[in-house]
């Protein structure tokens, strides 16, 4: 069995969806997934910084192509999108509909997993109806739960999720959300929960190096790592900080990530005179992630829903801050609660409240016997999510479709 992997988010990227995807390549048995991705970031435009030394060190092979799908774009009438569709739109397709072929016939794909629903589930279904592959949508939560305005693609994911073969959901959420908005039958939904990859991120000592990049000698150092982007809370942190300094005046605030929302929150920092309090890193090189963790005291990032209900559909970040010792706070919304387990590896809080973010902080920086003891449960609760497991669950998938395809 071998299956190709075509998303547009792909390491050297950062974030959650990415490290996801990598890891089910990384630790799928050998010669049994190949990937398909840019090397351009589609949002920015920008080749990605260091693609071609992941490629060539990756254990499987990478696929690259400029483009999967357009830069975005806001369409400014019905007319609009629809000239964009054609002009730019249809001749990407066509040539990434080519590579695709290309690698299908090469590689001998059975099975084809596209990790992007709006915007990739037609490349999926014409490789299942004209190549004969299986096809698996790969969702993490918040692709189904937000309204999407992606030009004509927002209004097909219904029917792409009931033309597939198989789903995989990361979360109790995210499978729930499926049925009752998307009407998908239970039976199709593989729960497949993110894990850790246990050999990158282990408990470890204080960074010294990024004390002294970062200025961190005597702080109690809080950390969020995360695109910088509304649903995650930063700002709600940013607004808690007075009343954590006034207990614990030492705190500094470590802010690990780019987005757009950066320019407001450096704003919110100013207008609430913390900014002597906060360090906004930017993006960090992959391999410093882990020390960015040792070097914190406390991981938290009190997301929340928002009102075109885009929510996190886990939050993998948690448990990789479990998995090097670290107690975390996280916001009660989404799959977040099942990545954060109340009073076990971390505490859960409303992320639109300024008062309960602020207590709980507060709480774990005072509380040493507290803290030590979630420090500890969390873990163990990292150590039995293993990303491991959860590709050995995504590769017997592939092989069950198979098996099915072989016997119809």
């Amino acid at each position: 069995m071998k299956c190709l992997f075509i998303t547009s988010i792909f390491s050297p990227i950062h974030g959650g969806s990415a490290v996801v995807y990598e890891n089910i390549c990384r630790y799928a048995p050998a010669n049994s997934m190949c990937v398909l991705a840019p090397w351009r970031n589609y949002q920015t435009g920008e080749e990605l910084e260091g693609w071609r030394k992941f490629d060539a060190a990756a254990p499987y092979t990478v696929h690259r192509i400029e483009l999967l799908r357009p830069q975005e774009t806001i369409a400014r009438s019905r007319w609009h999108s629809l000239w964009l569709f054609l002009t730019i739109d249809i001749p990407l397709r066509y040539r990434v509909w080519r590579e695709t072929v290309r690698i299908i016939r090469s590689e001998n794909i059975d099975v084809v997993c596209i990790g992007e629903l709006v915007s990739g589930s037609w490349l999926g279904l014409l490789a299942k109806r004209w190549l004969g592959c299986k096809m698996i949508n790969y969702i993490h939560g918040e692709e189904i739960t937000t309204v999407s305005n992606y030009r004509f693609f927002g209004r097909k994911r219904r029917k792409s999720l009931h033309n597939n073969d198989a789903i995989v959901a990361v979360s109790n959420f995210t499978r729930q959300a499926l049925i009752d908005l998307m009407d998908v039958p239970s039976e199709k939904i593989e729960l497949i929960t993110n894990g850790v990859d246990l050999n990158k991120f282990q408990p470890g000592s204080v960074d010294p190096a990024l004390v002294e990049r970062y200025g961190l000698e005597s702080k109690r150092v809080l950390l969020t790592v995360g695109r910088l982007i509304p649903r995650k809370g930063f700002d709600t942190t940013i607004r808690a900080l007075p009343t954590i300094l006034k207990r614990c005046p030492n705190v500094h605030y470590l802010i690990v990530g780019s987005g757009p929302y950066e320019e407001e929150l450096r704003s919110l920092t100013a207008s609430l005179d913390v900014t002597e309090h906060v360090t906004f890193t930017g993006r960090i090189p992959d391999d410093e992630l882990a020390a960015h963790y040792h070097t914190s005291d406390l991981f938290l990032m009190p997301n929340r829903e928002l009102s075109d209900h885009d929510t996190e559909g886990f939050g993998l970040v948690f448990l990789e801050a479990n998995a090097c010792g670290r107690a975390v706070i996280g916001g009660r919304a989404g799959g977040v609660v099942e990545a954060v387990r109340d009073k076990q590896n971390g505490l859960l809080v409303d992320g639109t409240k300024t008062d309960e973010v602020a207590a709980a902080v507060i709480r774990l920086l005072t509380d040493d016997a507290l803290r030590h003891q979630i420090e500890k449960q969390g873990l163990q609760i990292a150590r039995d999510s293993s990303m491991a497991i959860g590709a050995q669950r995504f590769y017997h998938l592939c092989q069950r479709l198979v098996r099915e395809n072989t016997t119809e």
